[in-house]
């Protein structure tokens, strides 16, 4: 994709509106400020950005004066008042973010801005935000450029102030829309942008990847790229060392089934179900792939390569997912997901599934023992 788009810039054919279908943990935002660098940069370099010149600079802070964001937000502790809550009010948390993480995801937005339990929303006061500045001339006398990040989180309002400008944009104007759930924008939107699809990386492209940016060895490097399966963001975090908490709530959620443990498991639906929304759905891919993967562990005599207290777990629960549980819990988890996304009660959703899954631990604990039987 990126190659295909500075040739679009080179020939002058970069469409005004274009959507950029990332990869979930993918690189989306950081693919829209190189598209714009380069755009911008007063001495391109094949496929590239200079990345000294007074452009590249200003881009690189995040900085330029006619590149603008919109991205979601809420209110917080700092922004209280509803008719502040658009993306300048938080610009400069907003320039630390991509300068400190790149790479990062919705939710790290979210805890940076320190949202809590809320999620962020791109809204009609953003909308009005764009009008004013489309009514500038551009501060450099060349492109202006908007950029929306996470754009599926766009409401109706915000997406039928900017139809026009999608449609009709004044000269020298794009705008870089970026979601990894296109199919949540509005068919008017979809129809107004031409797109483009990230493409998956390979574990060979994400080892190269790792290598370049969190100067880890090649060893490492490939071994992360292995486990994230193509997934940029949960792989910079495993090459920074950081722990992933869904897999420590995944652990503790599995132990109290094992136990049987009804009132330890209410507790923790209390809680999972006092996250936002976004936390909770990451909660549910996370655990879909240790299902996925301990089924294939137990099952399928594959390696993974794990070391520690991650390749420990794995190595003692993987027996216990198996053919008599394994479909019955990708079941369970898409169908929270699902009740999550259309708001039904959080407590009662984990709660339920925290019901359903002591019944699916120990039939695959049974299975285990039937099978260890016949041996």
């Amino acid at each position: 994709m990126k190659a295909v788009l500075t040739k679009m810039v080179d020939e002058g054919r970069l469409p005004h509106a274009l959507l950029i279908q990332e990869q979930v943990g993918g690189t989306g935002l950081a693919m829209a400020r190189f598209l714009t660098q380069y755009m911008l940069c007063s001495n391109r370099a094949e496929h590239d950005a200079c990345g000294t010149c007074s452009s590249c600079v200003k881009m690189q802070s995040a900085t330029h004066p006619d590149v603008h964001f919109s991205v979601p937000v809420n209110s917080n502790d700092r922004v209280k008042a509803s008719d502040n809550v658009y993306t300048d009010s938080f610009i400069s948390e907003l320039r630390e973010f991509m300068i400190q993480k790149p790479f990062s995801n919705l939710r790290g937005w979210y805890d940076h801005i320190n949202l809590g339990t809320k999620v962020g929303l791109i809204n009609v006061k953003e909308g009005n935000q764009i009008q004013k500045k489309l009514a500038l001339r551009a501060f450099e006398g060349g492109y202006r450029v908007f950029i929306i990040w996470n754009a599926d989180l766009m409401n109706d309002d915000f997406a039928n102030k900017i139809l026009k400008n999608l449609e009709e944009p004044s000269p020298k104007t794009v705008f870089i829309l970026v979601s990894s759930a296109p199919s949540k924008l509005l068919p008017t939107i979809i129809s107004r942008v031409q797109r483009f699809q990230e493409e998956h990386l390979s574990e060979e492209e994400l080892a190269d990847f790792l290598v370049a940016q969190a100067n880890i060895d090649r060893a490492k490097a490939v071994d992360i790229a292995f486990r994230t399966e193509g997934n940029v963001f949960e792989a910079m975090k495993e090459a920074n060392n950081e722990i992933n908490p869904w897999l420590t709530e995944f652990k503790l959620w599995m132990r109290m089934a094992w136990g049987r443990d009804l009132v330890g498991m209410f507790d923790w639906s209390m809680k999972m179900a006092g996250n936002n929304r976004d936390t909770q759905r990451e909660f549910v891919e996370g655990t879909l792939k240790v299902i996925d993967r301990c089924f294939r562990l137990g099952w399928m005599d594959i390696h993974i390569p794990m070391e520690g207290e991650e390749a420990k777990f794995y190595k003692d629960f993987s027996p216990y997912i198996n053919t008599a549980n394994a479909e019955g819990f990708l079941e369970l988890l898409q169908k929270a997901a699902f009740h999550i996304s259309r708001n039904v009660n959080g407590k009662l959703v984990w709660y339920d599934a925290s019901i359903e899954a002591v019944r699916l631990v120990h039939a695959g604990k049974k299975a285990k023992a039937e099978t260890e039987a016949q041996a």
